[in-house]
């Protein structure tokens, strides 16, 4: 057990929970009860510097830990939350379930999971002076032990800050980048999981990827994690650290299926066809709105025609703009979209998407209206 908290920890932690500095004893220690648990004293000297430190620490987290009912090892952790998130991936299989891994492939897992959450971070929205700040947060991400069970590679990702007063509409004193980096991280590869476990169609599955943003790096480091072979499962979880809250919706573990990298591949291959236009602007009425419950963002599609083409092109749709393309929706008004064009043929079918949009026009009584708000996809 680590014996390496600060003592204004233990004594905040004792405070937040109902136990109270009864005395101090020689201007050296501090004797600390509660009301809840009567039977129970802790002394703590008053100084870490104190000889006897470590072994009045060590009595205090027994003293605790038997009255909380809580173990060790998760009362340290109340006690001083560590500052990183830990991603945890594991690779599931017969041949590394005595908690060994050939190299080569143990290098990829660890090295593909480290690639994806860097280019995660790179969608996060701008900020003042965010390359300086995403290379500061690089150089604070660790590699965590590795566990058995089947194989476990851990990557410590930093809950890295920003100034909230350069950037208050993005960041406050409860957020820090890297939890932001950290959320967006597991909600994407979240979402592919989810694509892949309901989808087999290689069209349906083109269409959803590029929704989400997926592109070739994503799909190199996801065929990567498979290893050489592509014979193992992977299963991928963030231990979150409790210095900041976590929604319940991000603790699940998120699974990959060996299965899965076929389906990567084909994708990736499909990617080669990809154009991708900047300011093309495209009318039509808006089909298929929806959001999540828990989304900030909806999607929707715009019916519209494209290279003499029939299409349905997704977008990304904000909250603010939400209602306004929902009662255009409703009403069936017809809705000009200007941006970031990507699109790719299937076969003889066509898949396309908004990257980015730089104007909205909703036609109001044979009018358009147009929209001040400047829409940028989370994807960017």
């Amino acid at each position: 057990m680590s014996t390496q908290l600060p003592l204004n920890d233990v004594t905040k932690y004792l405070a937040e929970n109902g136990w109270h500095k009864s005395s101090e004893i020689r201007d050296t220690f501090q004797i600390w009860h509660s009301h809840e648990f009567p039977e129970s004293e802790v002394t703590l000297p008053l100084s870490e510097e104190h000889k006897r430190y470590e072994a009045l620490l060590l009595d205090t987290i027994e003293e605790l830990s038997e009255y909380l009912r809580v173990s060790h090892e998760a009362l340290i952790k109340q006690i001083s939350p560590l500052d990183f998130d830990a991603i945890m991936v594991r690779a599931i299989a017969d041949d590394v379930q005595n908690g060994s891994i050939p190299f080569d492939d143990g290098i990829k897992l660890l090295s593909s999971a480290y690639k994806l959450l860097k280019h995660c971070s790179s969608k996060i929205q701008k900020f003042k002076n965010k390359s300086k700040h995403l290379g500061s947060y690089y150089n604070h991400i660790g590699m965590g032990q590795t566990q058995i069970g089947s194989y476990v590679v851990a990557i410590h990702s930093p809950l890295y800050r920003v100034n909230s007063e350069e950037e208050p509409k993005l960041f406050d004193s409860n957020t820090s980048l890297g939890r932001m980096i950290n959320k967006l991280f597991y909600s994407k590869l979240a979402k592919v999981s989810s694509v892949f476990a309901l989808e087999s169609d290689i069209d349906v599955i083109t269409q959803k990827l590029l929704e989400l943003g997926i592109d070739k790096k994503d799909c190199d480091a996801l065929i990567d994690i498979f290893g050489f072979k592509a014979h193992r499962d992977i299963e991928i979880k963030v231990n979150w650290s409790s210095k900041e809250f976590i929604e319940e919706k991000y603790k699940s573990p998120i699974s990959f299926y060996s299965r899965d990298a076929q389906k990567i591949v084909e994708y990736r291959e499909v990617l080669k066809a990809k154009k991708t236009e900047k300011s093309i602007q495209l009318s039509g009425e808006v089909a298929d709105l929806h959001r999540g419950y828990d989304d900030d963002l909806g999607r929707a599609k715009l019916r519209t025609k494209y290279q003499d083409r029939e299409v349905s092109v997704s977008f990304t749709v904000s909250e603010d703009l939400y209602p306004i393309i929902a009662r255009a929706h409703v009403a069936k008004k017809v809705v000009t979209l200007t941006g970031e064009l990507e699109a790719v043929k299937v076969d003889n079918r066509m898949s396309a998407n908004f990257k980015s949009l730089t104007e909205w026009k909703v036609c109001e009584n044979l009018e358009i209206k147009e929209l001040d708000t400047e829409q940028e996809s989370p994807n960017k």
